[in-house]
């Protein structure tokens, strides 16, 4: 059985009138002393004494009919003298019926049947609940009493209630104090249930289980039951909008919101009046409108560009810049919109009585609540107190709209695309607003291509000199030296015992050492690898066993061998840490520079780490639409370009004397002049050029790390060097105005070399220059060149 079912009439109840208990009451009050009490209840509990049959259990209500004053004024004890008949809520029942024997004039008139004392309970789930409320109430006094049940002497509940005079909800709270009522066996007293109370908990068990293993026909009920009734609407309704609020995602959830405005109608007391919430949402720094949550704004629904909301979310600011109060415009008529045009639009639409309140979160106006009411004068200024208390919850929800709208726009980026750098968050941030938007309309919706047109480009490249050679010479001096480890151990074997077989390794040994100390190729070097693995591994588990004077020499070639690849990798592991920590320190050197980079102007950046760091930058006006952009910001990223090669290189050679493998770089720039476009590969969720011609940008780009001086085997790029690669004659022009700034500021070594270059497969009459990084002169004060330092003649040049 559910609690829902449960069967209820009032015949469950055993429930007998007595007025002993409040006369005992009164008594005890007398007794402690009280002159007063004496004065009050004394000649009148003389009176009742007087009368045995009103100190006795009443069941027959009609006993009470003669002394009718006499039970009005001991009733009356109960309550308050300043307690109005017409204004307070409150009466007196049988235990656990329905039936009064005496109660306040407006009780009377919204609560009992028409010509008698019954309480008219309604046949809907409030009456259910009323019901089994009362049942619940009457175990909790059993158990309190048979059980040790820890329980309040009253109850208190709240209910809706229609009111018939405004048509508009009500909450009012019933509180039934049972003081004065006692509970009993009828006769032998049943067996209390041995799981009727948690002890751990207090919690009693589920009622329907109650209802069968404990009826209520075995115990009695017997005294009065006093009822207050208390108005709760504004209390209960600021809980019930508190619940809802903090469940909504967004005020477009229509059922949400048709609630929130039967809340905040009963809330004012008022049928006819309308409220919305025009939410002012940021993202990525600025404001965007849509209809999905805008829809229950009453003030944009009049307003269809974004220039016009733009304008009515500053007059908003402006009018609670200073104050968090809600604004009453009694009523709203031609003076009021000659005073602030903007009222306009809720007079056009039938308002003439208004309150506009700030909706804030952490002092910031994140959106309107409007409520307007077509009545002029139907608002007062007193009615700001009413609605106060719900401000801080409208706040809290249109913040978690916000939030929410901000997580979808975050996923969205975050499942189509990847983490992106601010720079270019507000594009990906605003194409995933709008698939937002057009998947409510078509669940097929695609995700708009991201591109950035009209970009400049600058390469810059740090690259470890020789880092193939460098790795395959470390390979082979570890493997020589396990080869050579092998060699003696075997030339020991063979003077210990007759074995051919070792005359056969150590042949191969000899062949392999001799090839490794070649050109190591990748099949030799994958046969040395399963020699050493295999073949020399079971010769000396062998040797171990025939040969015991031998275990000492085998025990420490194993532990010699690096235990994660089982080969000697000595050399090996100084040349990749070596390399990393180049490497470690370049990359962390270019982040932390263009990070500062990014203040002067906006930029997309991307960094590389193989063998050395690479990195490309994208700038131009499509980057940062709402900041202008010339050709000052341009310049200024060549400069600092060049100026981060420089001082990438400083740095790098410093670290070569601490390095366990000497490392040297080699610094390389590609000057292009002409802008590209660049858009977002979705498959492999990184920016790449777009278009044919701008392909060949990127073929340049990736042919250039190794290509030769024309007529000659030279390579361009040298260690201590920056080389800079172009194609046209104004590009070199630039370049070396910032190399002649530099090498005044003593960045670079004077001179600078000029060179054609090879021809590449599909790239010809390609240029380069060429200058020497200064490591000899101490570093100067102004090494680092600030980018906001460098004036203006010396970026355009002459």
């Amino acid at each position: 059985m559910k609690p829902g079912t449960l069967h209820f009439d009032e015949s469950l109840f055993n429930s007998r009138l007595s007025l002993r208990p409040l006369i005992e009451a009164l008594k005890k009050a007398i007794a402690e002393g009280n002159p007063g009490s004496q004065k009050l209840y004394g000649e009148l509990i003389a009176k009742i004494e007087a009368f045995p049959e009103l100190l006795a259990p009443i069941t027959d209500l009609s006993i009470l009919k003669p002394h009718s004053e006499l039970i009005e004024m001991l009733l009356s004890t109960l309550f308050p003298p300043t307690s109005s008949q017409n204004e307070n809520l409150y009466a007196v029942s049988m235990p656990f019926r329905y039936e009064t024997i005496y109660s306040s004039s407006l009780f009377q008139m919204l609560f009992l049947k028409p010509g008698s004392n019954e309480v008219n309970i309604p046949n809907d789930k409030i009456g259910s609940n009323l019901n089994e409320d009362k049942m619940m109430f009457a175990y909790n006094m059993i158990l309190k009493k048979y059980c040790g049940y820890v329980a309040p002497e009253w109850s208190r509940t709240v209910y809706p209630y229609p009111d018939p005079a405004s048509g508009l909800i009500k909450y009012l709270e019933l509180q039934v104090d049972a003081r004065f009522v006692d509970v009993m066996p009828v006769g032998e007293m049943p067996k209390m249930p041995e799981n009727a109370v948690c002890p751990r908990t207090n919690r009693i068990m589920p009622l329907n289980e109650l209802v069968e293993q404990l009826p209520l026909k075995q115990f009695v009920f017997e005294g009065i039951a006093v009822i207050r009734i208390n108005d709760v609407t504004e209390k209960e309704t600021i809980s019930l909008m508190k619940n809802s609020l903090l469940k909504i995602n967004a005020f477009s959830e229509a059922g949400v919101y048709t609630e929130l405005q039967e809340y905040m109608r009963s809330l004012i007391g008022l049928k006819d009046i309308r409220i919305g919430i025009t939410p002012f949402f940021k993202v990525n720094g600025h404001y965007v409108y849509s209809e999905l949550h805008s829809s229950h704004s009453l003030l944009y629904k009049h307003l269809d560009s974004i220039s016009e909301k733009d304008e009515m979310g500053d007059c908003c600011k402006d009018l609670f810049a200073e104050t968090n109060s809600p604004v009453v415009f009694e009523n709203l008529d031609e003076a009021a919109i000659t005073e602030m045009k903007e009222l306009k639009h809720y007079y056009d639409d039938g308002g003439r009585s208004l309150i506009i309140s700030p909706l804030k979160h952490n002092g910031e106006l994140i959106g309107v609540m409007e409520i307007i009411a077509n009545e002029p004068g139907a608002f007062k200024a007193s009615f700001i107190n009413k609605i106060e208390p719900a401000i801080p919850l409208f706040a809290l929800a249109l913040e978690k709209s916000s939030e929410s709208l901000n997580n979808q726009i975050d996923k969205v980026i975050k499942e189509k695309f990847t983490a992106v750098q601010p720079a270019v968050e507000w594009k990906f941030t605003e194409a995933a607003f709008k698939y937002i938007l057009n998947r409510h309309e078509n669940e097929d919706a695609k995700m708009e291509r991201i591109i950035f047109e009209g970009v400049y480009p600058l390469y810059g490249a740090i690259d470890i000199r020789n880092s193939s050679t460098e790795r395959a010479q470390s390979i082979q001096l570890d493997i020589i030296e396990q080869l050579q480890m092998t060699k003696v151990i075997i030339k020991k074997a063979q003077g210990e015992i007759f074995f051919p077989l070792l005359q056969e390794i150590e042949f191969k040994i000899d062949k392999y050492t001799s090839s490794a100390s070649d050109i190591l190729l990748s099949e030799d070097e994958i046969q040395i690898h399963d020699f050493l693995q295999r073949q020399i591994v079971d010769v000396f588990d062998h040797l171990k066993g025939a040969v015991p004077s031998l275990k000492k020499d085998i025990a420490g070639y194993f532990a010699a061998l690096d235990p994660q690849v089982n080969m000697i990798y000595h050399h090996r592991k100084e040349y990749e840490e070596s390399i990393a920590r180049v490497n470690n320190t370049v990359a962390r050197f270019v982040d932390k520079e263009q990070k500062e980079a990014q203040k002067v102007f906006p930029h997309y950046f991307e960094r590389y780490v193989t063998d050395g760091v690479d990195f490309n930058v994208y700038i131009g006006q499509s980057i940062a639409p709402r900041r202008k952009f010339d050709a000052l910001y341009l310049r200024n990223m060549k400069m600092w370009q060049l100026s981060v090669l420089a001082r990438a290189a400083r740095i790098t050679n410093r670290l070569a004397g601490e390095l366990a493998h000497p490392l040297n770089t080699t610094q390389l720039i590609l000057a292009h002049s002409i802008p590209i476009s660049i858009s977002f590969r979705n498959e492999e969720r990184k920016f790449d050029v777009d278009g044919a011609y701008n392909i060949r940008y990127e073929i340049i780009k990736k042919r250039i790390d190794k290509v030769r001086i024309k007529d000659s085997m030279e390579r361009l790029t040298q260690p201590g060097k920056i080389a800079i690669v172009y194609s046209q004659p104004k590009e070199a022009a630039e370049y070396k105005e910032y190399i002649e700034f530099m090498q005044n500021q003593k960045l670079l070594k004077p001179g600078i070399e000029k060179f054609d270059l090879e021809e590449l497969q599909g790239v010809v009459g390609l240029k380069a220059l060429r200058v020497e990084v200064n490591f000899e002169e101490a570093a100067k004060p102004n090494d680092k060149i600030e980018l906001s330092s460098v004036t203006t003649h010396q970026l355009i040049g002459r």
